[in-house]
């Protein structure tokens, strides 16, 4: 990863934070990172992206129940 890659993710992620906080302090920031993560991590393939990031969010709430 490029530092410039780097630093925008590392952006994108101060953002979300500030949104979660504000917004939605109930989710974790774990959760959103590994979601931003996840999307990013396969940009290049859409369907991969979404099915990683439901996989993501169904750890979460079987944990959670």
């Amino acid at each position: 990863m490029t530092t410039t890659t780097r630093k925008n993710l590392n952006e994108l992620l101060e953002v979300l934070e500030e949104i979660r906080s504000k917004y939605y302090p109930d989710v974790p920031k774990e959760l959103i990172e590994q979601i931003a993560l996840t999307q990013y991590e396969n940009q290049d393939d859409r369907n991969k992206a979404r099915a990683d990031t439901m996989h993501v969010i169904a750890k979460y709430v079987n944990k959670t129940e």
